[in-house]
């Protein structure tokens, strides 16, 4: 490294925080109020960035007991979520979550989360997926996007630095693999960051961006678990993930179950109906509306959506942005308002009128179910001082899970690793940054690189990848389909490390498009791996679920190649 055209800064911290969504935010504040010298970074804009921010649906919500039914509690949280991923789930995790969870609650509360109330000022309790009891509370909808505002204005009162539009590169390891820090980019000054702490915590969240269609923000390219796999880190569950039906124009927008229960009309480019002709023989359609639930799951015969529309799409009768469409226009405006008041009251304020116009709907990649495993209860992962949380991390989401569980394992294991990261950051030294000479030698070889007679752009190479992911790894998996998509990707790797080439406007941005590609290729492994159909994981050439395959696999790199492992919890 003698010739990096960028500056290079260094900057030193006692806790790291990388990711600006709900669990990287609760992480940054629980260290900050354990005294601890904090640094959030963040490669969106603070508050805009991330699943959390953007989830909005009529069920959107944080699962926790204490706050309804007084016949349920800890134990029956806790059982509802073994009984949704018994085998594949780590029990000790689930039941911290549901132990922890009530009191994430009521810290929230005293933030001043305005969660909602009943005019006798009761909590308007909503009963998930999955779940026994109306347990989970909510924000009309847009509960995350509440939740990051009250804790990313009190992380910010009590001092915490953030640095907004900072992407990370690399995390930088000494020469035992125990984490000494970060390399980021700082888009805006056009600098190179080198951030020293003995505690890192990534929630830099899923893999949306490997997907032409996602519920998420674009900044979500898979780069923590692409970089935690390249450092040996142990992932887990990469196989498992959430989709389903979306408004894709003029916004995105989830359609939950309640929608669905209106019974609305699915059209086809032609504006013919199509689910009809996908429903078997003894299956009654309106059973199929009637048992939709969000995300996409096999086990009932709202699968049938889902199936019908990718087919649709696939055979070339879909719309160009790659969708189809629904109409509620057969249906009394009053009832689709009671219905889906949030849906209704969203798509009015977008100028939509759900009860005239058709809505363009695609499906939508909503969350990652497996990732990074967090090894112990404050959620490290396999290399020492670096935390996993939010969606990167592996642990507590197996193949379905309660519904708000998703938001309540952000606020758990955030405050959780926030603690524990500032207790290491008190009595652990700071290593050297042995990996931080191979981090920036790459960086400078690609920005030194000649692009002339490359024939891809990186938006070029991002898309074909965006397109087959969209294609061979969403609803309708099979090995024929899935190898092809895995070999194109290996070779698109091979070709983005040969070739890259970087300037300074463009180095997050390729930086990003080799981690969508290696996480991509994550999971293609790992859906090849499991062969059988379980929930929303579902192999038409392997339609059924298998009792040999009660397992998670581990996913662990080994010289040049991933090893796969059983690993039942």
């Amino acid at each position: 490294m003698n010739s990096l055209p960028l500056e290079l800064i260094k900057v030193k911290t006692d806790v790291l925080v990388i990711g600006g969504g709900g669990a990287a935010s609760r992480a940054a504040l629980s260290a900050a109020q354990q005294g601890a010298k904090v640094r959030l970074v963040t490669k969106a804009p603070l508050k805009s960035g991330g699943s959390t921010v953007h989830g909005a649906s009529e069920i959107m919500s944080m699962g926790a007991a204490g706050f309804g039914d007084k016949a349920d509690g800890v134990e029956i949280h806790y059982e509802d979520t073994m009984r949704a991923g018994k085998g594949f789930i780590d029990p000790k995790l689930v039941r911290i979550l549901a132990e922890d969870a009530p009191d994430r609650v009521r810290d929230l509360i005293d933030l001043g989360v305005p969660l909602d109330r009943s005019n006798a000022g009761e909590f308007k309790l909503i009963k998930s997926d999955f779940g026994s009891y109306a347990r989970a509370v909510g924000v009309k909808g847009k509960t995350g996007k509440a939740f990051v505002t009250a804790i990313t204005d009190e992380l910010i009162r009590l001092g915490v630095q953030v640095d907004e539009n900072v992407a990370l590169l690399d995390i930088i390891c000494d020469r035992d693999g125990v984490i000494t820090g970060a390399l980021c980019y700082d888009t805006s000054r056009q600098q190179l960051i080198h951030y020293e702490a003995p505690a890192v915590i990534l929630g830099t969240g899923g893999a949306h961006g490997a997907f032409q269609q996602q519920v998420s923000t674009a900044e979500m390219t898979g780069d923590g678990q692409a970089i935690c796999y390249r450092h040996g880190a142990t992932l887990v569950n990469m196989e498992f993930h959430q989709v389903g039906p979306a408004l894709i124009h003029p916004y995105v927008q989830l359609f939950s179950g309640s929608c669905f229960g209106l019974h609305p009309k699915l059209l086809n480019n032609q504006h013919e109906e199509f689910i009809a002709k996908y429903i078997p023989g003894g299956v009654d359609l309106n059973n199929v509306y009637d048992q939709k639930v969000f995300p996409f799951t096999t086990i009932n015969d709202s699968r049938f959506i889902e199936i019908a529309i990718t087919r649709e799409i696939n055979e070339g009768r879909g719309t160009e942005r790659g969708g189809v469409y629904l109409s509620f226009a057969h249906i009394p405006i009053e009832k689709i308002a009671n219905g889906m008041p949030n849906t209704y009251r969203w798509m009015s304020s977008h100028g939509l009128k759900p009860d005239k116009d058709p809505l363009e709907i695609g499906l939508a990649f909503q969350c990652m179910n497996g990732g990074v495993r967090m090894m112990d209860s404050d959620a490290q992962s396999s290399i020492p001082g670096l935390f996993v949380i939010g969606e990167l991390a592996g642990g507590v989401r197996g193949p379905d899970r309660p519904g708000g569980n998703s938001l309540a394992e952000g606020q758990v294991f955030g405050n959780r690793s926030g603690i524990a990261a500032a207790k290491r950051a008190k009595v652990t030294e700071q290593g050297e940054p042995h990996t931080l000479n191979d981090s920036l030698n790459f960086i400078e070889a690609a920005l030194h690189r000649n692009r002339d007679g490359h024939s891809r752009s990186i938006k070029e190479i991002s898309s074909s990848v965006q397109k087959i992911m969209q294609k061979d790894c969403l609803i309708e998996k099979n090995a024929v389909s899935m190898k092809a998509a895995l070999k194109y990707l290996i070779s698109t790797q091979r070709e983005l490390e040969d070739t890259l080439a970087l300037t300074p406007e463009n180095l997050v941005v390729g930086m990003s498009t080799r981690n969508l590609i290696t996480t991509g290729i994550l999971i293609l492994h790992a859906c090849l791996q499991r062969e059988e159909t379980r929930s929303g994981h579902y192999r038409t050439d392997f339609p059924d679920t298998s009792s040999d395959m009660i397992c998670s696999f581990t996913a662990l790199k080994k010289n040049d190649g991933i090893v796969f492992s059983r690993l039942t919890y």
